[in-house]
């Protein structure tokens, strides 16, 4: 029941933000917005993540090309099945359209020619994570060409992602702690856990340069194009805290508002996190699974002269990761998301 529970909230979590990052990229697009380096959205591909609207489209033209899609496979941590697929369009780096197909449509129902698998079953009947979004690829595609044969031509790409994974990223408090998320979750087997957790079939070019190029860099790399590398404290939706506070209110308190109340580590020491090792025995012995930080004070609601409840609007700081003095009201740039932003500098 958690599980169908937590699947729905991710379903309508992404089905708002892809709304949010289509509309606030027109209005930039169209000159509607008169700060857009100030103004954060949502990135297409993922739309979990922060994307400044003036960085936009030339970020995304850089990494996926004139024009691409992207299909991303939800899985059931439990069942192994398919729980959903969205697919999001970018053309000339503007996101452009997007559709869901939802846990009860019938075309989860169809069957590989090949395998005789139906497609929400893939997962569950191949060895390998990877390997079922290779064996999908074909008729994720048919399905793409029926649902919008004006771009048939274009080039295509599978995201192979669990459930847990995006309720994860989206629990992050910070775009930093994001994308370090994101490199762990694609090394995941090479840092001794059993399976990849995410990941693209197949990469872009230039995410895999920056994937080999290792966590420091891909972060930098990544934050760099999306931010110009300043720090987002990552909002969560109205919509997702009402959710929590009914659902699971233990989680709301002690690892939303809590967590919020004890800050959000500056760039620097996202960058400089120690992992646990995952490759020795007494790791899960002794249950040391938490992530060293440096030492150091950390950004807090307190220091930005907010509550832990204001900062789920989405702050974005004048801060980068060459910033060591103390965060203060002063560092705050703009707070909300999308079009609902307000400025402070």
């Amino acid at each position: 029941m958690a599980e169908k529970a937590s699947g729905d909230l991710i379903y309508k979590f992404l089905r708002n933000r892809l709304g949010t990052s289509i509309q606030t990229a027109k209005a930039v697009i169209e000159g509607d917005i008169e700060q857009p380096d100030k103004i954060l959205s949502y990135l297409l591909f993922p739309p979990v993540l922060p994307m400044r609207g003036d960085l936009s489209q030339g970020s995304l033209k850089l990494i996926y090309g004139d024009s691409c899609d992207m299909t991303f496979v939800i899985v059931n941590d439990i069942s192994e099945e398919v729980f959903f697929l969205f697919n999001g369009h970018c053309e000339d780096g503007i996101p452009v359209d997007w559709w869901l197909i939802n846990p009860e449509d019938e075309i989860l129902e169809r069957r590989h020619l090949k395998y005789g698998y139906k497609l929400k079953e893939m997962p569950k009947q191949t060895k390998g994570f990877f390997k079922a979004g290779e064996r999908l690829m074909d008729v994720l595609k048919d399905i793409r060409n029926e649902r919008s044969p004006q771009w048939a031509d274009s080039s295509y790409i599978v995201c192979m992602v669990w459930v847990s994974a995006i309720l994860n990223l989206m629990s992050e408090a910070s775009n930093f702690e994001q994308y370090g998320g994101i490199w762990d979750g694609i090394y995941a087997k090479k840092l001794g856990l059993p399976d990849t957790y995410f990941g693209y079939i197949p990469w872009p070019s230039i995410l895999k340069t920056f994937m080999m190029a290792g966590r420091k860099k891909w972060i930098l790399s990544l934050t760099g194009l999306t931010s110009a590398n300043r720090i987002y404290m990552m909002p969560l939706e109205a919509e997702g805290f009402e959710w929590l506070i009914e659902e699971l209110p233990e989680y709301w308190e002690r690892g939303v508002i809590l967590g919020r109340q004890q800050g959000v580590p500056y760039p620097w020491q996202s960058l400089e996190v120690k992992l646990p090792n995952f490759k020795k025995k007494s790791t899960y012995e002794n249950e040391e699974f938490d992530f060293q930080y440096p030492p150091g004070d950390w950004i807090t609601p307190e220091n930005l002269g907010m509550t832990a409840e204001d900062t789920l609007r989405g702050i974005y700081l004048d801060i980068d990761h060459e910033t060591r003095v103390k965060a203060d009201r002063s560092h705050i740039i703009s707070v909300g998301i999308g079009q609902d932003t307000e400025f402070f500098k």
